[in-house]
C-alpha cells in the first residue's frame, strides 16, 4: 500500500507502507508501572495521550471498579522540568489517602 503526495510542478512522491509504519512507531512510549505487589507491568501509550488514558489502561488491566482511591505517581519527581516522553518512564501505582 502506498500513499501519494503531490509535489510542485505536477510531480508525485510515493510513500511506502513501511515508511509510514516507521513513523507510527515513534509516537508510542513504554510506561512501566510498579504495582502494589512490587511487580512491574509495561504499557504502551501514544505519547500525545493524556495521563488519564494510561490510568484507564492500568485500571482495566487490574479490573478495578473503585477507581477514586488509586492513582499514578512519577517515580522520579525530583525535577521541576517537564517530563520527556522519548524514553521509558516508571510510575508507582499507589493508593490515594483522604483525610476527613
Amino acid at each position: 500500500m502506498t500513499s501519494r503526495f503531490r509535489l510542485p510542478a505536477g510531480r508525485t512522491y510515493n510513500v511506502r507502507a513501511s515508511e509510514l509504519a516507521r513513523d507510527r512507531q515513534h509516537t508510542e512510549v513504554v510506561c512501566n508501572i510498579l504495582l502494589l505487589d512490587n511487580t512491574v507491568q509495561a504499557f504502551k501509550v501514544n505519547k500525545h495521550d493524556q495521563g488519564q488514558v494510561l490510568l484507564d489502561i492500568v485500571f482495566k488491566h487490574l479490573d478495578l471498579t473503585e477507581r477514586d482511591y488509586f492513582g499514578l505517581q512519577l517515580a522520579d519527581d525530583s525535577t521541576d522540568n517537564p517530563v520527556s516522553l522519548s524514553c521509558c518512564l516508571l510510575f508507582h501505582f499507589s493508593v490515594s489517602l483522604f483525610i476527613i
